[in-house]
């Protein structure tokens, strides 16, 4: 909604052409990515500690903030985005322009 509001000043969604609705989608790939990756790098740094490690997460949140910063949070968004990204875009799109054309048909036009 950020991207058809605010950057192409779209008031009714349903108007917007393909590449209106790529454009959108490609910035909330890239947002939902981005919010999900501090969590992604706490999951990980769980699932990859000794089995008999007691930590909780909570504990490893603290040490991650404390040893390597917030900038640790984002540890190997890069790569995410590039592979999982194009993936968010493509499913993104589709389903946004099948609701507008599924929008479209239903009010007979």
């Amino acid at each position: 909604a950020f991207v058809k509001d605010y950057v192409f000043g779209l008031r009714d969604y349903s108007k917007a052409t393909f590449f209106q609705t790529s454009c959108a989608s490609v910035g909330g790939a890239v947002a939902s990515i981005t919010v999900a990756a501090p969590m992604d790098v706490v999951k990980t740094r769980i699932q990859s500690r000794a089995h008999d490690d007691p930590k909780s997460g909570a504990r490893i949140i603290a040490e991650l903030v404390a040893k390597e910063g917030f900038g640790a949070f984002f540890k190997g968004l890069t790569p995410k985005l590039l592979t999982v990204g194009p993936k968010l875009v493509f499913s993104f799109t589709i389903a946004q322009y099948l609701i507008a054309i599924t929008d479209r048909f239903a009010e007979g036009k």
